[in-house]
């Protein structure tokens, strides 16, 4: 579980306008964080102020950095270098949205329980998660925003979704405190 010293929801959110989706962690294929770029491009019209953090490093930051160019998604696309667990959780309280789009048909994936999905929901940020077996055994609906792994439709559905819907937002928010 996350440790509730570093891991608690935050008062005061931002008050800039920006609509904030944030990934920390490794940047690995397995991850499928090129899955969440495109989908974030394919929303960007829909939601002008949102903008997608990244926090981390691992060998596909290159890969990542030209898909963002590419896509011209420089200026709403920030990359970070990691940061120490006291650090990040701020940044992460402070995120409207966390997305953990990992890769199902990866082994790794689908056996590997990941910490950042409960840390958001103990800092009380909604979470969308790809669908692979450690996720859905550990969560279900009420807790989290499922999406078909690899479907970047699916995944731009939910962000859209879930900024539209602040009901929503906040009764995934509410379960997972008592969930957590």
């Amino acid at each position: 579980y996350p440790d509730p010293r570093i891991f608690y929801p935050r008062p005061g959110k931002r008050v800039n306008g920006k609509f904030i989706i944030v990934y920390p962690g490794t940047l690995n294929a397995h991850q499928g964080l090129d899955v969440a770029l495109r989908s974030f491009a394919r929303i960007a019209d829909q939601i002008p102020n949102a903008e997608f953090h990244i926090y981390g490093e691992g060998p596909e930051r290159p890969a990542l950095n030209a898909l963002t160019k590419s896509l011209h998604l420089e200026s709403r696309v920030l990359f970070h270098d990691i940061l120490p667990a006291c650090e990040i959780a701020d940044v992460m309280a402070s995120a409207d949205l966390a997305v953990e789009p990992k890769i199902a048909s990866s082994r790794f994936s689908n056996e590997a329980a990941s910490m950042k999905s409960m840390e958001f929901m103990a800092l009380g940020v909604p979470v969308i998660v790809s669908r692979t077996r450690v996720h859905a055994y550990y969560f279900d609906d009420s807790l989290v925003r499922f999406f078909e792994s690899e479907n970047e439709s699916d995944l731009a559905e939910s962000i859209v979704a879930l900024y539209r819907d602040a009901h929503l937002r906040e009764a995934l928010t509410a379960n997972s405190a008592r969930y957590i």
